[in-house]
């Protein structure tokens, strides 16, 4: 697959639509996001709830809950480069550590959700700010296992509290200011803290939780032993950043600032299967989507907050979506967003095989985007078209989606192979129309007759 990443940014009107329907139908009282392409960031954006709250931008921070993982992978990374800490050695050898049978994970098996721990979301995610001397007295006292180490995948919030306890013990810091010292200032990162205090022009989103169709605020959790697992604050601008850092690390010649380009790939690099979802890497998912290949990701949730990054191995094409309310399911729509940017840029390395009837049909459903004919539409559909919904009905959805998309009387057409089309079958084609302010994606299917024509035209925001 070839993909034309300077058209993203043509997606954003489709992205815009799809993040607003969030806070419309009362997932989130707010929602800001950031879209990454060719290493920038090439479109942000904010909706709310202003009866709740207010309306989030770029410079809003959010807590990014489990996202925060990423972090810690990174600076565990850099002590192994480091030669501080052995990822193959048991943990038993770095703290003070007893399991329940005796069975001690290595370091690599906290970081990739194999210690063999139970999955414990809800009450990981209360532990945030447990002292560390109690911590360090609960793993002494032991825990318990539902499998050996290395067994199988099992999210964890346990193993990455216990992993940024080995982070402290072999670098002498407290693990909050090892990432602050040695991952966030070196990148320049602002807008991204473990705390209120984070730097942030556009404040700090207040968490909120829906009971009886109200939103109640949530309090904040401070840092404590829990803070590796989703301690983090940070702004969409921030977060899209370290997306596109991370994302670089694919691109041939990568400089290794920080974190060689090889220690990060290392990060995105499947470690533990999950049954029928993907693998887990080292502080990210990874899943092969069956058009665009490698995605790696994280989600977030929170009481009182969702976050979702994600980002295409293969272009770094990404986008972060944060959100304000508790578990919000921010990634779905991330996902979402991300594949239909990816569908809009990206075209096969050979035209698709189809019918010539389907190539003309194509021909002449562009030539209705740009100046509606009648006589034309009528010879093009077939006869259900107009029965499944009125011609003059249809007209007008797409009139006002060529205006959004920018799709003027004299737009250029663009050769099918450089349109990102797509087929399923030779009486089947999609691509798409680049606009001055967007892009649409169109679909069209044939009939079966012997002299075919469209039995369904699709025209959405790509």
């Amino acid at each position: 697959m070839q993909y034309d990443t300077s058209r993203a940014a043509l997606s954003a009107p489709a992205i815009d639509d799809l993040l607003a329907a969030r806070v419309k139908d009362g997932r989130t009282p707010s929602v800001a996001y950031a879209l990454v392409a060719d290493g920038r960031i090439v479109h942000t954006g904010g909706f709310a709830d202003e009866a709740v709250t207010p309306v989030p931008g770029p410079d809003t921070a959010f807590r990014i809950a489990s996202c925060t993982k990423s972090f810690t992978a990174v600076a565990m990374l850099q002590q192994r480069d480091a030669g501080r800490l052995d990822l193959d050695a048991p943990v038993s050898e770095y703290l003070p550590l007893a399991t329940v049978p005796e069975a001690f994970p290595r370091v690599a098996q906290l970081a990739s959700m194999a210690a063999g721990f139970p999955t414990d979301d809800p009450w990981g995610d209360r532990q945030e700010s447990l002292p560390l001397d109690q911590f360090d007295r609960m793993a002494a006292a032991g825990f318990r296992l539902i499998d050996r180490p290395g067994a199988r995948f099992e999210y964890s919030n346990l193993g990455y509290a216990l992993l940024g306890r080995v982070l402290e013990r072999v670098s002498g810091r407290r693990y909050v200011d090892l990432v602050r010292e040695d991952v966030l200032t070196p990148l320049g990162l602002r807008g991204i803290g473990y705390d209120r205090s984070v730097e942030a022009p556009g404040g700090v989103a207040t968490g909120f939780a829906r009971f009886g169709g109200r939103w109640e605020p949530q309090p904040f959790a401070g840092p404590g032993a829990f803070s590796p697992i989703g301690g983090v604050f940070a702004t969409p601008r921030a977060l899209a950043t370290w997306v596109a850092w991370l994302a670089d690390a694919w691109r041939p010649a990568a400089p290794d600032a920080v974190l060689a380009a090889a220690s990060r790939r290392d990060a995105q690099t499947a470690r533990i299967p999950i049954e029928d979802v993907g693998s887990y890497g080292y502080g990210l998912f990874l899943d092969e989507h069956p058009r665009h290949g490698l995605l790696v990701s994280h989600s977030g949730g929170y009481p009182g907050y969702g976050s979702h990054m994600r980002w295409h191995a293969g272009t770094g094409l990404g986008i972060v979506v944060l959100e304000n309310a508790r578990y919000s399911g921010a990634g779905a729509p991330a996902a979402r967003a991300l594949e239909l940017v990816l569908d809009q840029i990206g075209s096969p390395e050979t035209v698709p095989d189809v019918w010539p009837e389907t190539v003309a049909a194509r021909e002449t459903v562009e030539r209705l985007l740009r100046r509606w004919d009648g006589a034309t539409a009528d010879a093009l559909f077939a006869e259900n078209v107009a029965l499944d919904e009125p011609i003059e009905r249809r007209r007008a959805t797409i009139e006002a989606l060529t205006a959004r998309a920018g799709v003027a009387a004299d737009a250029h057409v663009l050769p099918l192979e450089q349109a990102a089309p797509s087929s399923r079958t030779p009486a089947h084609l999609a691509w798409t129309v680049p606009g001055a302010t967007g892009a649409l994606r169109v679909e069209v299917r044939l009939t079966p007759e012997l002299r075919p024509t469209v039995q369904t035209l699709t025209v959405r925001l790509g």
